[in-house]
């Protein structure tokens, strides 16, 4: 009952706040900036590969562009700060979604993804440090047309960083208008749908970001292959409306609690080998996003 994304454009910006960092080393130190703004720009497609009873597959592709822009930029002295807002973080991928359905109510997704997320100008410059690979498997189960769950598990490796944890979807609709969508642990939605051409959600979620950034000078004579790594807890809410005929506008604010923004040595054996470790005040967000709804698949 919420509108499929097949082309989607997603702008949020974060209000100005104190980026501060400290170092166990003292070369390093530590050191506080503001922060003038934080945008994210997000680039998505989906569109269908094939098509049939027994099996349907659907590719995407997205584009991601982060920027930390940091106040008196050339006046700044702490190098990893001057670094940082210097130069845009990005994230180029694709991905396969497999989905294969049973004669009993139950069905299989299955997905793979991967991208380069870093630091680059252009994918000229990427190889394999940049490289984040993951692939997803779900049992699904249809209890009615008002009720889903299923179980899977996800594995990824971030820019040499392996994790591997269980999956748990949950759909179901209260009645026409009140319904929750979830897939655990990165999403949660409580929806209310006002009529077929508008909704409103609350939304709990998990975000997070790992970037690889070659040959940061972090102090005279000390440069060093980090990997930047943000975590992070919205809590927000998302009005989605149509515009016209296939196109949506989607409009989204809420809170943010800062869990981790760490800068760690990319070429470790321990994958929290911290160099330098960050702290942002928690704050608000706010976000606009643009999609159109494939025809066939415009309501779930």
């Amino acid at each position: 009952m919420a509108p499929s994304k097949g082309i989607s454009f997603e702008r949020v910006s974060m209000p100005e706040y104190r980026l501060s960092s400290s170092s166990s080393e003292d070369a390093i130190g530590n050191a506080s900036s503001e922060v003038e703004h934080q945008r994210k720009i997000k680039l998505a497609l989906r569109a269908p590969l094939w098509n049939s009873p027994g099996l349907k597959a659907v590719i995407g592709f997205k584009y991601q562009n982060e920027e930390i822009e940091i106040d008196d930029l050339d006046e700044q002295d702490y190098n990893l700060h001057r670094n940082i807002g210097s130069q845009n973080m990005k994230v180029i991928g694709t991905n396969l979604i497999l989905l294969k359905p049973f004669r009993t109510n139950k069905y299989l997704v299955v997905r793979g993804a991967m991208s380069y997320n870093g630091a680059y100008k252009s994918l000229k410059e990427v190889n394999s440090n940049y490289l984040n690979y993951s692939v997803s498997a779900l049992l699904g189960i249809r209890k009615n047309a008002d009720t889903e769950f299923g179980f899977g598990l996800s594995y990824s490796n971030t820019l040499n960083v392996n994790s591997i944890y269980p999956v748990v979807l949950y759909n179901h609709n209260f009645n026409e208008h009140w319904g929750i969508e979830a897939l655990l642990p990165k999403r949660a939605a409580l929806r209310y749908n006002f009529n077929h051409k508008s909704l409103a959600l609350a939304i709990m979620e998990l975000d997070g970001s790992r970037y690889y950034i070659p040959g940061v000078e972090l102090s005279e004579n000390r440069i060093e292959d980090l990997r930047m790594e943000v975590s992070e807890i919205k809590f927000g809410f998302s009005y989605q409306r149509q515009i016209f005929s296939l196109l949506w506008a989607s409009v989204d604010a809420g809170y943010r609690k800062n869990i981790g923004f760490d800068f760690n040595r990319y070429f470790s054996d321990n994958n929290r080998d911290t160099i330098v470790s960050s702290d942002i005040p928690a704050g608000i967000y706010a976000g606009i996003t643009l999609f159109i709804t494939p025809p066939s698949i415009g309501k779930k």
